[in-house]
C-alpha cells in the first residue's frame, strides 16, 4: 500500500531523514535515497512489533502538503508491504 513520506533532504554530513504521518513517532533514515525504501519499511515493521493496534489507511498527500510541518523538505509515496508488518511467528503448544 503506498503511504505518503516526508523527507528531510539531508546532505554530505547528513541522512535523509523520513517522518511517516499516519504512523505518529514511526520515523527513519538513509544515507542515499535508493535505501529509503526498505528503511521505511523496517521502520514500519519495528512501529507495529509487539503491538496490538490497527494498521492506518493512508492520508490523502493533498491534505498533507497544507500542513505547515511539513514545509522545508519533499514528499514521496512509499510502497509498504502490510504483509510483513503482521507476518511474526506465534508459539502455539498443542497437547
Amino acid at each position: 500500500m503506498l503511504y505518503p513520506v516526508y523527507v528531510h533532504v539531508g546532505d554530505a554530513n547528513h541522512a535523509h531523514g523520513v517522518t511517516i504521518p499516519d504512523l505518529p513517532g514511526c520515523f527513519s533514515a538513509a544515507d542515499d535515497w535508493q535505501d529509503l525504501p526498505g528503511a521505511i519499511q523496517e521502520a514500519v515493521e519495528v512501529y507495529f512489533e509487539d503491538e496490538v493496534q490497527a494498521i492506518p489507511t493512508p492520508s490523502e498527500l493533498t491534505n498533507l502538503m497544507l500542513d505547515p510541518q511539513y514545509q522545508d523538505g519533499v514528499w514521496m509515496l512509499a510502497e509498504i508491504d502490510l504483509e510483513r508488518v503482521r507476518s511474526r511467528s506465534v508459539r502455539l503448544n498443542i497437547s
